[in-house]
C-alpha cells in the first residue's frame, strides 16, 4: 500500500494545528527558485545556495562527458540494448533480461515501458517466464528479486508467488544456502534488502557476520569458502555489507577496499582470474561508489578504472569483456550502464547521508543505504514503499541505529509523529529537508534522485524536531588539524528559504570542549584548540549544524604555545578569513566527515 500525497506541513502538525496554520500563514506555501546563480565572496553557489564542492555523487556525469560522436558511452550502451531488444520483450536470455532490468532502472528509466512497438515489455517478458528461476538456487532467485524490486514490483506477490519468503527459505542456521559458498550469501543479502528486508533480521545479521567471518587474510573474498580472493567476489560483498548497514569506515571494508586496490591493473582495469576485462570494472566500480568514493580517482599508471570500461565500448554501444574477446555484450553492457551510472547493487537503492536531530541531541547522523520499504504504522498496517524515500532512510536509520519511530496514517498520507521517543506536540513536529531544501511532499512521497525540487541527484538528508519556521545551520573551518594553543576560526551560516542563500549568522552558540562561543555580526569567532572534540553550532529558532571533527597534531612544529595577543588573535583571523575566501570549496564523502570545509 503506498502513501497517499500530502503537503510537507503533515510531518509536524496535527490536523487542527495544520488547518490553522493554513488560514494563518499561507504565503508559506508559495516558493519561488530562481535559474540565476550566484556568488559568495567570489565563489560559486548553485541554486540552491551551497557553495559548489567536489563531491562523489556530483560526478555522477562523469561518464557523460566523455561523448562518442554526437551520444554519450551511456545513452549508447542503452541504445544498444533497446536495439536488440525481441518483440517479447527478452534481451538476450531471461537471465540476461534481468540485469538488462537493474541497468534500465540504475539509468533512470522504467522497463516497463521498454518494448517494442506493438511488443511486451522486459518486465512483462520476466514476470511471464518466471519458471526459468530455479528455485532450488540462491543465486538465481535473488537475481530475479533485484530485477522485480528494480522494476518497483513488490516481490512478495508476483503472480501469487513470495518470492521473499523463498529467500528466506535458504537460510541455515547461520548462513543462506550451501555453507561452502558465499556468493550466495552475497547476492542474496543484496535482493533482501532490495525488498525492504529489516536490515536487524536474524537472516541478514547472520548472513551479513558469516560474511564478515569468512574475509580473506588479503583482505578480499571469493565465491567460496577457503577459495583465493577476486575482484568480482570482493566487490558483491563489500555491496552486500554497505546495503546491509556495514559503516564503510570499519575494519572489514577498509581491508576489502585496500584489496582491490592491490588488483588494479596498468591501465586502470581490474583483474579477475587473471584476466581484465569489463565485468570486474564494472562491479569494482558499483563497490566504490557505495563506500561514497569516486572511481575516477581510482587510477593506476593515470588511468582510471572508468577510462579501462569506455575503452573496451564497440562501436554501437556494447560493451566487450575484453579486447579480444565480445563474450555476452548484452550482459557486459547491462553491467557496464549500472557503472556508468555510478550506482550499486542493488540498483532500486543508493546511499544518502542522513541525520536526525532531536529536541536537545543528534540522534544519527551516517549514511544508510535507502532501497524499497516496508513500514508499519502505529495501527499494525504494512506499507511497501517500492521506491526510496525519504520514510525509507528513517526507517533504515531506526533499524541500524536501534532507536523507534512512530508513524500514522492520515487523510493526507503517512505522517511520522515520533522518533526517538520525541513525539510532536502543536506546532513542533519532525520535518525533513533534502540538500537543506524544504520539499513540498510527506517523507513517504519523497523519492530520492526523482522527486523535485530539490533538483537531484539528492546527496543529504536532514530530520529533525522543530516548527516550519526554524533555518537549518551550518558552519565551516579554516583548518581542521590544528597543534594545541592554535587557534581555529569557526563560520556559522542559516540557510535563507526566500532567497536561497547561506547568509552569516550573529549570534550563534558554537560548541567545543564543553565550553561556548558566540558568533560575532559577521558569522564568525575564533577558538583557542586545546583538545579535539566536535565542533557544531545551535541557536533558538535555527536547526542543529552538523559537526566537525578537529584533529590535534602530535608533532607541534613550536615548543611554545601562541599567547594569543591582541595583535596575534587579529593576524590569526585575517589569515583565516583569507582562507576561508581564497581556497576551493571541498567536501569529505565519508562519515564521520561529512561536512564541508576549506582546505
Amino acid at each position: 500500500m503506498t502513501a497517499m500525497k500530502k503537503p510537507r506541513a503533515i510531518h509536524y502538525l496535527t490536523v487542527l494545528g495544520f488547518l490553522a496554520f493554513l488560514l494563518l500563514f499561507p504565503i508559506f506555501f508559495v516558493q519561488e527558485t530562481s535559474e540565476a546563480t550566484q556568488t559568495l565572496e567570489g565563489k560559486t553557489v548553485s541554486e540552491s545556495g551551497n557553495p559548489e564542492v567536489d563531491h562523489v555523487e556530483d560526478n555522477i556525469s562523469i561518464p557523460e562527458a566523455t561523448t562518442l560522436g554526437s551520444e554519450t558511452p551511456l545513452s549508447k550502451a542503452l541504445n544498444y540494448l533497446r536495439s536488440i531488444q525481441g518483440s517479447d520483450g527478452k534481451i538476450s536470455d531471461f537471465a540476461t533480461s534481468c540485469w538488462a532490468v537493474m541497468a534500465i532502472a540504475a539509468a533512470g528509466e522504467d522497463p516497463h515501458n521498454w518494448k517494442k512497438p506493438s511488443g511486451k515489455s522486459i518486465v512483462e517478458y520476466l514476470i511471464e517466464n518466471r519458471g526459468q528461476v530455479d528455485l532450488d538456487v540462491p543465486t538465481d532467485v535473488a537475481r530475479f528479486v533485484l530485477a522485480m524490486t528494480a522494476a518497483g514490483e513488490d516481490p512478495r506477490s508476483i503472480n501469487g508467488t513470495n518470492y521473499v519468503e523463498i529467500l528466506n527459505g535458504f537460510f541455515n542456521k547461520s548462513q543462506i544456502g550451501s555453507p561452502s559458498q558465499l556468493n550466495d550469501d552475497f547476492w542474496v543479502v543484496m535482493a533482501l534488502v532490495s525488498a525492504g528486508e529489516n536490515a536487524n533480521s536474524t537472516i541478514i545479521r547472520s548472513s551479513v557476520n558469516f560474511i564478515k567471518a569468512h574475509q580473506n587474510a588479503d583482505g578480499g573474498w571469493s565465491w567460496a569458502v577457503g577459495v583465493a580472493s577476486d575482484v568480482d567476489d570482493t566487490a558483491a560483498a563489500i555491496m552486500a555489507l554497505i546495503s546491509a548497514g556495514e559503516d564503510n569506515s570499519t575494519g572489514t571494508i577498509t581491508r576489502a577496499l585496500q584489496y582491490l586496490k592491490s588488483q588494479q591493473q596498468p591501465g586502470g582495469g581490474f583483474s579477475s582470474w587473471g584476466t581484465v576485462n569489463s565485468a570486474s570494472d564494472s562491479w569494482a566500480i558499483g563497490a566504490i561508489c557505495s563506500v561514497g568514493q569516486n572511481p575516477a580517482d581510482w587510477k593506476k599508471d593515470g588511468a582510471s578504472v572508468i577510462d579501462h570500461l569506455l575503452s573496451l565500448q564497440n562501436a554501437d554501444g556494447s560493451f566487450n569483456w575484453t579486447k579480444t574477446a565480445p563474450s555476452n555484450k548484452a550482459l557486459m553492457t547491462s553491467y557496464a550502464i549500472v557503472a556508468l551510472c555510478m550506482r550499486q547493487y542493488p540498483t532500486n537503492g543508493l546511499p544518502i547521508y542522513t541525520r536526525i536531530e532531536g529536541k536537545q541531541t543528534t540522534i544519527w547522523r551516517r549514511r544508510v543505504f535507502v532501497a524499497a520499504s516496508m513500514v508499519v504504522d502505529d495501527s499494525g498496517q504494512s506499507h511497501y514503499l517500492p521506491k526510496p524515500t525519504v520514510l525509507g532512510a528513517l526507517d533504515k536509520a531506526a533499524e541500524i541505529g536501534g532507536f523507534t519511530y512512530k508513524v500514522r496514517q492520515t487523510g493526507f498520507g503517512l505522517y511520522v509523529y515520533s522518533i526517538a521517543g520525541e513525539e510532536a506536540a502543536g506546532l513542533y513536529g519532525w520535518m525533513y529537508r533534502v540538500d537543506y531544501y524544504m520539499p513540498y511532499v510527506g517523507m513517504a512521497d519523497f523519492e530520492w534522485d526523482i522527486t523535485s525540487p530539490p533538483t537531484p541527484p539528492h546527496r543529504e538528508l536532514l530530520i529533525y524536531y522543530g516548527t516550519w519556521t526554524d533555518l537549518p545551520l551550518k558552519i565551516w573551518v579554516n583548518k581542521t588539524e590544528v597543534h594545541v594553543g592554535e587557534n581555529i576560526t569557526v563560520l556559522v551560516k542559516y540557510y535563507d528559504d526566500a532567497s536561497g542563500i547561506w547568509n552569516p549568522l550573529e549570534g550563534a552558540t558554537v560548541h567545543f570542549l564543553g565550553r561556548r562561543y558566540t558568533t560575532n555580526a559577521t558569522g564568525y569567532v575564533i577558538i583557542t584548540v586545546r583538545y579535539d572534540p566536535p565542533v557544531w553550532a545551535e541557536k533558538t529558532g535555527y536547526i542543529r549544524s552538523d559537526v566537525i571533527e578537529v584533529k590535534i597534531l602530535t608533532n607541534p612544529t613550536s615548543g611554545s604555545i601562541s599567547s594569543n595577543t591582541t595583535s596575534e588573535r587579529q593576524s590569526t583571523e585575517d589569515e583565516a578569513n583569507t582562507l576561508l575566501f581564497s581556497r576551493p570549496w571541498r567536501r569529505f564523502p565519508l562519515e564521520p566527515e561529512l561536512y564541508e570545509i576549506i582546505r
